[in-house]
């Protein structure tokens, strides 16, 4: 499907109080609201999967060119009670211009 690609996240290490590890790449894109929602409209973000932290690399040479269109696959993935939406495969459309900031 197509989207836009509007952030990418990454981080890796330990949680102090705990001791878990983390290590994850996340990216953002934009979805529209259902229509039939009665009390809100418009646009929002889904949060996927996208690899661990080294995976944000990948998408590196994105940085300052946010949002771009992208042609994504993902599926949802079970990890204890929690449902993820994993990556399948992502490919960068047209890179839109960089607005100078004045």
């Amino acid at each position: 499907m197509k989207a836009s690609l509007r952030k990418v996240k990454w981080n890796k290490g330990v949680v102090a109080d705990t001791g878990r590890e983390y290590d994850y790449t996340r990216i953002y894109i934009e979805a529209p609201i259902w229509d039939g929602a009665s009390n809100e409209f418009g646009l929002d973000t889904i949060q996927l999967e996208y690899g661990n932290e080294e995976a944000h690399k990948n998408l590196f040479h994105l940085k300052g060119k946010l949002p771009v269109d992208v042609e994504i696959e993902y599926i949802d993935m079970v990890k204890g009670n929690d449902v993820l939406k994993v990556v399948q495969n992502l490919k960068v459309l047209t890179p839109q211009p960089v607005t100078p900031k004045p």
